[in-house]
């Protein structure tokens, strides 16, 4: 079944509700579990319940996905006890994350085993969960989070069943490990599915296997959470966002996907403060500018990274070696041959744009001056012909520079990165030709999903709102000061599919602006080659949805109404106009030879 457009009185989407609604309360044994439809993620406050609704149009696998989630909070209210999870639990770290996730494997085997609707629907949550996550893109055991994976190799077992092919990709690079080191406690787990205690007592032994710690929380501090907990029951209870397998699905998860072509999701933890206020436009009445005395824009109040120990500025030729440098730029070179006339079409409109190289010009159909070559003929007909002298005449050109920032991120693979580096180098060559120093700068992440940044906030024990969690990569293809003949090869680089990761847009977009209003030419413009918005899992996981869009329109802000940085976007195959003040949209780099050359060309104007 799919969700078709209902009727103003009865449709599917009703039905729909009703019967999950149905399904939920039968499954948690609670009559009185009240189930909402909204938008957002899905919450749950005491037997109130908020689900995301789902969108017109979705598919089947969409829906069982939305089911699943239910499904999964049922389930977690009958079998779940929170009390005795927490007296088992390992202090914090990746101890305490495969701890979570096996119990998240018990809960969830609970079910399928016995309704193979109900199995059904985990799976097709479970697929969503660990395509958001990436999980389906990973190759090395590196990537493979082990906790993670032993939830998942623990679900399987329990329950008999395959799992989706995106889990499987993680559970399949761990699975000789775990197995050959803590099997036995493992299959042991099947003895005491309805048995929360013993079963989590079984779990530490499979820490123990597998060389974590095992360290419980301390005693008085338990016991002072757990005061806590009986304080807030007793008193106004906060809503709290539930998360299946600690992710819930963004709230456009079913039907709309953001511009990356990827969904956001949320990792809500049981300690996490909720009276913290979640990240929020820019204060304009702020009494702190948004510059500095150097033009640099500051930090956002509302956006920190949880830490920069481990980001990098890099050269793009300290990424690879120079042999398969030389490789990837004869790649890009035969992409580039059929469009090959776009170059010098594009170079000769936009000489005339930028204003760069001639800082002369002449003054025509004079009546004195020096003598206009092409006015010859002229007067060898009529010797006493006027207005065939010319002078030269002083201009106020003003020297250019030109950034431009292209998003190398993961959802550019294929098709996007190709177009991106032929537009930036059609658009380097051309520039350069125009006497308008160039420097071409790529934005990724060092890693999937957090990297070193994620681990020492596990290792911190998970505080609560930590911020970007992810290790960024700022690449320097080409300088400013550095010719096109020496730095050329270096775009090759973003044919490199593994050096495609994640995106967070807005910290690159300060930092390639912080960069211009450093350098003396009097006019700078920022070009932004992208796909869409922001995507950072590992970020969206533990913070608000919006967290890194917020913070991109920030930034896209501070540059447009404060800076002196012209900026303008150019959109693969997305439409970025939402975001940015200027900018164009192209599918195919051969528009650059037709009428995106007159956009591309305008979008230099002087205001």
């Amino acid at each position: 079944m799919s969700l078709d457009l209902p009727s103003e009185e009865e449709g599917p989407l009703e039905t729909f509700k009703r019967a999950t609604v149905a399904t939920m309360r039968a499954i948690a044994e609670d009559e009185e579990l009240e189930v909402a439809f909204t938008k957002g993620n899905a919450t749950v406050q005491s037997e109130n319940i908020n689900l995301p609704l789902p969108q017109l149009g979705c598919t089947e696998e969409e829906l069982n996905a939305l089911r699943g989630i239910g499904d999964e909070v049922a389930l977690r209210m009958r079998y779940h006890d929170d009390s005795v999870h927490r007296r088992h639990m390992p202090v914090a770290g990746p101890a305490q994350e495969l701890f979570d996730w096996v119990e998240d494997a018990r809960v969830a085997s609970i079910g399928a085993l016995s309704m193979e609707g109900v199995a059904r629907n985990l799976d097709a949550n479970l697929d969503k969960l660990c395509k958001q996550a990436a999980f389906d893109r990973i190759t090395a055991q590196t990537e493979a989070p082990l906790s993670i994976a032993v939830g998942l190799i623990v679900r399987s077992k329990l329950t008999g069943r395959e799992l989706p092919a995106s889990a499987e990709n993680v559970a399949q690079l761990w699975r000789d490990h775990v197995e050959l080191h803590a099997g036995d406690h493992i299959d042991a787990l099947a003895e005491c599915l309805h048995d929360q205690k013993v079963y989590a007592e079984r779990c530490r032994s499979i820490l123990e296997d597998l060389g974590l710690p095992t360290d419980l929380q301390d005693p008085s501090q338990l016991q002072d959470n757990e005061q806590d907990m009986e304080s807030l029951d007793q008193s106004e209870e906060p809503e709290t966002e539930y998360a299946p397998e600690d992710v819930v699905l963004d709230e456009d998860d079913f039907g709309d996907e953001d511009a990356d072509g990827e969904t956001s999701t949320i990792e809500m933890d049981a300690d996490m403060d909720m009276s913290e206020p979640l990240p929020a436009e820019e204060n304009e009445d702020s009494p702190n500018s948004v510059l500095d005395e150097q033009g640099r824009i500051r930090s956002d109040i509302n956006y920190k990274p949880y830490t920069t120990d481990f980001d990098e500025v890099v050269n793009a030729e300290d990424l690879c070696d120079s042999e398969e440098l030389n490789r990837m730029r004869t790649l890009l070179d035969q992409q580039l041959v059929p469009i090959k006339h776009a170059t010098a079409k594009l170079a000769n409109k936009l000489q005339r744009r930028l204003l760069a190289k001639q800082n002369r010009t002449w003054e025509f159909d004079l009546e004195e001056g020096i003598l206009d070559a092409a006015r010859l003929a002229q007067i060898v007909v009529d010797p006493v012909s006027p207005l065939a002298f010319k002078q030269e005449k002083e201009m106020n050109f003003r020297d250019t520079v030109v950034s431009m920032l292209i998003d190398s991120s993961g959802s550019m693979r294929g098709r996007s990165i190709t177009i991106a580096a032929m537009c930036g180098d059609i658009l380097g060559q051309t520039l350069e030709r125009c006497s308008v120093r160039v420097e071409i700068l790529g934005f990724t992440t060092s890693a999937w999903r957090g990297g070193q940044s994620r681990e020492k906030w596990i290792n911190d024990a998970k505080p609560s709102n930590p911020g970007r969690l992810n290790d960024i990569r700022h690449i320097i293809y080409k300088g400013a000061d550095d010719s096109w003949r020496r730095t050329r090869r270096n775009l090759g680089l973003m044919m490199r599919e593994e050096m495609l990761k994640e995106n967070i847009d807005g910290e690159a977009l300060i930092w390639a602006h912080n960069r211009l209003v450093g350098r003396s030419e009097q006019r700078k413009i920022l070009m932004v080659i992208s796909d869409g918005l922001p995507v950072d899992n590992s970020t969206l996981l533990v913070n608000s949805s919006n967290y890194l869009e917020q913070h991109l329109k920030f930034a896209i802000d501070a540059i447009e109404t404060k800076s002196d940085v012209e900026l303008v976007a150019i959109g693969i195959g997305h439409n970025v106009e939402e975001h940015y003040s200027r900018a164009v949209t192209i599918t195919d780099v051969e528009q650059l030879g037709g009428a995106m050359t007159d956009q591309l060309a305008a979008l230099f104007d002087e205001q």
